[in-house]
Order: C-alpha cells, then structure tokens, then sequence
C-alpha cells in the first residue's frame, strides 16, 4: 500500500508569507498586516510558519479621523490636583487646568501557525500571536495658551511628570486561535486560471501579557480581555497565467468577561489618567475586517507584487462596573476610548521565488510595507517587515 504524505516546513522571520492569515493580528495598535489567502490544498499537506512584524508611531487619528500626536487621539486630559495629592478625595475633581500627552509608539509582533489538511478540502489550523507594545518619551503640557503658566503650574506640571513612567512596555500573548475550515481549487473556466475559495471558523482566546506600568497612565487602551468567534472567507481569482485578484472578509464577535479594569468615577471625563481601578464586565462590539489585493505572479524570473487595501473596524464598547454604586455606569462609560475604532492602510509586498522545477526547495524572500491612510482613535503605526520561506517535502 503507498502512503503520500507531502510535509512542509517553511522557515520564516519578519513577516508576510504565501500563507497569510487575517484578523487575528488586529488589534487598535497597528493594522492588519496580512491578506487571507486560500491555502494548499494537496492531501495532508501541513504547513508550520513563524513571521515577525515591526512598526512605528509618533501620529495617531482622533475621533475625527484627523492625524493629531500618539496619546492625543482621546482628548485633551484634565490634570486632576489628586493626580499629584493623594491626600485628596477621590470624588475630588478639581482641576489646575487641561493638557495632552505626547509619546512614541514602538510595535513589535511574532506569529506562529500551522495548518493540516485532513480530508476532502477540510483543514484544521492553530495558531499564536505575541505582541511587544512600547511607549517612550511620555510627557505632558498644558494646552497652548496665549497666558504664560503660573508658577502653580509649572511644579504641577513638574510633579505630574514624575509621577508618569519614561516608558511603558507590554509583553505577552495576544491571542491564540483554533480553526476548522474548507478550502477548495476549482479549474476548467474558459476565461479563468481558477478560482480558489476559503472558510474557517473557530475561537480566539484573551490576551496573556505583563506590562511595567504602575503609573494614573492608562495602557493599553483597551485590552484584549474577550473570547472571540471569528468567521473568515477568502475568495482568489486567476487571470491571464500571471495575475491573481483576491478579497477577504471577517466577523468577529466576542463574549462578555469580567475583568479589573482603569474606571472613571468622577464627571472628569478623563480618558488616559484614571488613578482607580475595579471590576467590570467588559461588553467588546464585533471586528469587522476586509481587504482587497491584486497580484503580479512571477512576472520575470519567479518575481512577484502585491498590493491591496486592508480596512478594520471594531464597534463600540461598554462596560458594566460590578459595584455601581462607587462607579456609576453612565460615567465609567463617558470615556471616548470606548468608542468604535478603525483603521485602514494600503499594504505593498514584493516576492523573488528562487524555487524552478528542478529545485522546488528553495526560498522565497518577501519585502513588505503596511501604511496606514485613514483611521479612528487608532495610532498612525507604519509596518516594515520581510520573509524568508523554505519548503522541504518528502513522499513516503
């Protein structure tokens, strides 16, 4: 009896490989930097991949879609005297003035996946994501004035940014989800190369990470705290032997959880400095994720481009205090970070596959770039990252 079993293994560092996987890296941080695309779909093929993802912000869009500097997309703050008196009431909301926050954002993303087909186009697949999120250089200014600050105001300000940390740092799982899903190559088209279609569902699981911040600076803004449900499709289109259009498409609702959380208590109306902390149960609105793409295959000597559009929107939020008394719903909920976020970026990608028939193992190195065009509430992260893939398969 002859038994086929083709094993790949694909070495990948940075990012963007020929197997893309969306949605799950999407978060408020940074786009999505990956295109669903239909996978292999030989009989027990397996494919085992890792990537890796950087990025940059010092701009972030607001609630009116306008570019403003990172920490200033929520709002202007309103420097609470308790801020730097722990003396005072907690119901003590006066105020010395209102100013912004400035930083720089740092991203940094490794994913790891693999996929298995089992029988009759069905494929089950695993995969991880962790996230190093960075801010540095924090500082905080009173809003412009024509009036000179007072000299209350400056050694305000001066207690203030002791009391707020150079840099935060979060580290950790983002999430990791399991799919079963259905891909399927259909040929014998007239006008078409082929047609190839994509579904899979599963769950994704909360966020896992450690962060060094103790400071009144609420981050991240909001964790990934929720069990989610995605539901992706993915259709490609071949056309004229070298060229492939292709689209996606997710649903991602989530389940309510109770979590410790950063509330506002008072009528402040403060977004990012919010020194108390209690239990809430946490009510995600669904991710919406989409992306288009057109792609030049192996147009001279096994190269190959990408470009396309990704756009992600993730709806409101709400948040239910578990003691209401204290913290009344109406003001934990006035906080604009709870607000619906999206973000949307133009995505370019450049492949050379060394592999010929004679040397079907050889690598394929990708360059890639995502910059973000148009958002809400979201940082302005450009990301920068490219692959390297090996392909080794056996039949026994």
């Amino acid at each position: 009896m002859k038994f086929k079993n083709v094993i790949a293994l694909f070495f990948c560092f940075f990012t963007a490989t020929e197997q893309i996987f969306c949605t799950l890296s999407v978060s408020q941080y940074a786009s999505d930097s990956f295109f669903q695309k239909p996978y292999f779909n030989q009989k027990l093929f397996t494919n085992i991949s890792t990537n890796f993802t950087g990025g940059y912000a010092n701009q972030a869009f607001n609630n009116d879609n306008e570019k403003v500097p990172f920490l200033q997309q929520f709002g202007s703050e309103a420097f609470l005297y308790k801020f730097v008196d722990p003396t005072r009431s907690r119901s003590d909301i006066s105020s010395i003035g209102n100013g912004n926050l400035s930083g720089e954002f740092q991203y940094r993303q490794f994913f790891a996946s693999w996929y298995k087909n089992i029988f009759s186009d069905i494929f089950i697949e695993a995969a991880t994501v962790f996230q190093d999120l960075t801010i540095t250089n924090i500082n905080a200014e009173f809003v412009p004035s024509s009036t000179p600050l007072t000299t209350e105001q400056i050694a305000y300000l001066n207690q203030l940014q002791a009391a707020l940390p150079p840099s935060i740092n979060r580290f950790g799982m983002f999430t990791t989800a399991f799919y079963i899903g259905f891909n399927r190559t259909f040929h014998h088209f007239s006008h078409l190369d082929f047609v190839d279609i994509l579904f899979k569902t599963g769950f994704a699981t909360p966020e896992w990470m450690k962060e060094n911040n103790n400071s009144i600076l609420q981050f991240p803004f909001n964790e990934n705290f929720n069990f989610g449900y995605p539901i992706i499709g993915a259709i490609s289109i071949g056309l004229l032997d070298w060229m492939t259009l292709g689209c996606n498409g997710t649903v991602q609702p989530f389940q309510p959880a109770v979590k410790n959380i950063a509330l506002n208590n008072t009528n402040s109306a403060n977004q990012l400095l919010l020194p108390e902390s209690s239990l809430a149960t946490i009510h995600r609105g669904p991710l919406f994720s989409a992306s288009a793409y057109i792609e030049a295959d192996h147009i001279i000597s096994g190269v190959s481009s990408t470009i396309g559009y990704a756009y992600a929107k993730n709806l409101a939020y709400t948040i239910t205090p578990l003691n209401i008394t204290q913290y009344p719903v109406e003001q934990a909920n006035n906080s604009t970070m709870m607000n619906e976020w999206s973000i949307g970026s133009l995505y370019f990608q450049f492949d050379v596959d060394f592999a010929t028939e004679t040397q079907p193992s050889a690598p394929i190195i990708t360059m890639f770039c995502a910059i973000p065009i148009a958002g809400k509430l979201c940082p302005k992260t450009n990301l920068f990252g490219g692959s390297c893939n090996l392909q080794i398969s056996y039949i026994f």
